[in-house]
């Protein structure tokens, strides 16, 4: 049997497992779940953001820096400051470059965890995917650039390019050679060198779907995931990348792709976000397609040694009777300063923002059918303690004034007041600061969140 024909065959079964198949999703009530209480700060300014992906990191100095999306407008960087209560606007990345109001394709995403040196400069990366009409050239665009922030000097500095076309999906600064590493949208590994101020393209190491974490251990090697379950990486030292050839990451079958176009080669299948643990020296990731939390311990052997830990599913998943509707994972894992991995997943279908879906003719109709209805995409926030391996739901996330808090695109701790900040899509009442609707149906604003594991 030749290998397209068996790849046929994968497609079908799925697409009748899929469709044939009468699954419906556990419902829950909103009203009588347990809640976990955050604090909610909006954005200041009129910037009518829209998105958010990894990019929120929380500093030395203790305050939180946010990077935001706009569609077909521009990417902000913002500033929050815990001591103050303080939301401050930095930067918009299409007035840095004079892209505003010239008719061209803008740099319209930061989609990056930012890095930190020594003297608190933050550094992160640009992006354009789908930001501007697509009557517009897409030669037009400038490019992606390598970004740092000066708190000091309260300045974004331009270090340099780094592809005429393709942005970074994905970002890691390794502190030990002073470089800044990153995956782009054409599935090739960038670096920057920050002390001798150049830039390099290390070759491809992704096709499809493209990883969107990478992290970088102890010794300054780099990783990354790529489809089938694979696990790349770069050795500063030999300069070189490889594709380990016997780790392999694993994934239930019975979880279905996120999307329908290429089913093997989803994004179920490979590592959704990661995060080096300095205190283990290890990383902590979860799985694309059932949020499995996983160990990958990077010193054992040649290539490392992955322990499967827990799902970090939302909690009417948890008994594993419904695997097929468990929900895609989020990008909102962060660890504590008490050694306990916080995360955000949904409790209801891969969540977008407001983006269309190219997979399915309509894949809000479809998800509903086979959910058995549409549901709001809530967030329960769960956590595992990586002392005494206790995985705990806090329950639904809901802001003091009672918004509902639907999906979240990034997280972090925060470095002074220990708190854990997510950023997102958060209910909004107020018809004046709507930016969209979740599934063209439920409002939203973006706004950043805060939950105090010692206020309980």
């Amino acid at each position: 049997m030749s290998a397209k024909f068996r790849s046929m065959i994968c497609v079908f079964s799925t697409l009748v497992l899929t469709t044939s198949t009468n699954v419906f999703a556990q419902k829950i009530d909103l009203k009588t779940e347990p809640k976990a209480i955050v604090e909610h700060y909006k954005f200041v300014g009129n910037h009518r953001e829209e998105s958010m992906w990894s990019a929120l990191y929380g500093a030395k100095s203790g305050k939180i820096y946010i990077g935001l999306c706009t569609h077909a407008e521009a990417a902000h960087l913002y500033e929050f400051d815990p001591a103050t209560e303080t939301m401050r606007h930095i930067v918009d990345l299409t007035t840095l470059h004079n892209e505003r109001g010239e008719g061209i394709n803008t740099n319209g995403k930061i989609h990056v965890r930012m890095g930190e040196d020594n003297d608190g400069n933050i550094y992160f990366a640009g992006l354009n995917e789908d930001t501007g009409p697509e009557c517009i050239d897409p030669s037009s665009y400038k490019g992606a650039f390598w970004y740092r922030y000066n708190p000091k000097f309260d300045k974004v500095e331009v270090l340099g390019k780094i592809s005429k076309h393709f942005g970074l999906l994905g970002m890691v600064m390794d502190p030990k050679y002073m470089r800044l590493y990153g995956l782009a949208e054409d599935g090739h590994l960038y670096m920057h060198d920050i002390e001798q101020k150049y830039t390099r393209d290390l070759g491809r190491v992704d096709d499809w779907d493209i990883c969107r974490t990478i992290f970088a251990d102890d010794r300054g090697n780099v990783y990354g995931s790529f489809p089938v379950a694979q696990i790349w990486k770069y050795d500063p030292v030999k300069d070189e990348v490889v594709d380990l050839p016997n780790i392999r990451l694993e994934y239930d079958v019975r979880v279905l792709p996120r999307t329908m176009s290429k089913p093997m080669i989803d994004r179920k299948v490979i590592w959704r976000v990661i995060e080096w643990d300095p205190v283990d020296s290890v990383a902590y990731g979860i799985v694309g397609g059932n949020s499995m939390l996983f160990k990958y311990d990077t010193h054992i052997g040649d290539e490392g040694e992955i322990e499967y830990i827990t799902p970090l599913t939302a909690p009417q998943y948890w008994d594993e009777s419904n695997p097929r509707m468990i929900p895609f994972a989020t990008l909102t894992l962060t660890i504590s300063k008490d050694h306990i991995i916080y995360y955000a997943p949904t409790a209801f279908g891969s969540f977008d923002y407001i983006g269309n879906s190219w997979d399915v003719k309509d894949e809000e109709k479809f998800q509903a059918k086979m959910a058995g209805g549409h549901f709001p995409p809530v967030s329960y926030l769960v956590s595992y303690n990586l002392q005494n391996q206790e995985r705990k739901s806090h329950g639904l996330m809901y802001t003091g004034d009672g918004n509902i808090v639907f999906g979240l695109g990034g997280a972090c701790t925060g470095a002074k007041d220990g708190k854990i900040y997510f950023v997102g899509a958060i209910e909004e009442k107020e018809e004046k600061d709507v930016v969209g609707k979740v599934g063209r149906r439920w409002p939203f604003s973006m706004g950043l969140i805060a939950y105090d594991p010692h206020n309980k």
